[in-house]
């Protein structure tokens, strides 16, 4: 498990459009969370139609998201770790954030699976003052 001085953080989010049960959406995110006591941000927004749209959102902190991230990263497949692995560029920054996104409608079934169409977002921040990020993030992906 990536020691407390690598994640710093992590946050989650999605949107519910108007065509979706808000409380199915947050139920969804709560399962990601796997137990730990998190509220979640609710900002109510208009789309282009007039259409109610719901943002929510949560920041977990210390050891909260060191957990949430070794759980969440062992949820997915090896295959997709791997995936994460191949275009690690394409889901990491020079601050140290790696972004994930995955399948909202997999995970009203309880399924973590990546997916970019209307995703749930998570973004886990690395402590850039621990040294190599690639490879600090590389080690965290290789997780069994």
């Amino acid at each position: 498990m990536p020691g407390k001085s690598s994640i710093q953080s992590a946050e989650i989010s999605t949107i519910a459009h108007a065509t979706e049960d808000p409380v199915k959406v947050e139920s969804a995110l709560r399962r990601l969370l796997q137990g730990l006591n998190q509220q979640f941000t609710r900002n109510y927004l208009e789309g282009h139609h007039g259409n109610q749209i719901i943002k929510f959102n949560t920041r977990l902190t210390q050891s909260n998201a060191v957990e949430f991230a070794s759980r969440f990263i062992k949820q997915l497949s090896k295959n997709e770790r791997n995936l994460i692995l191949q275009n690690l560029t394409l889901h990491c920054d020079d601050d140290g954030n790696l972004y994930v996104r995955i399948n909202k409608q997999k995970s009203f079934r309880g399924e973590v699976q990546l997916g970019d169409d209307d995703p749930i977002r998570i973004k886990i921040k690395f402590n850039r003052l621990i040294g190599d990020l690639q490879e600090t993030i590389t080690r965290f992906l290789e997780l069994e």
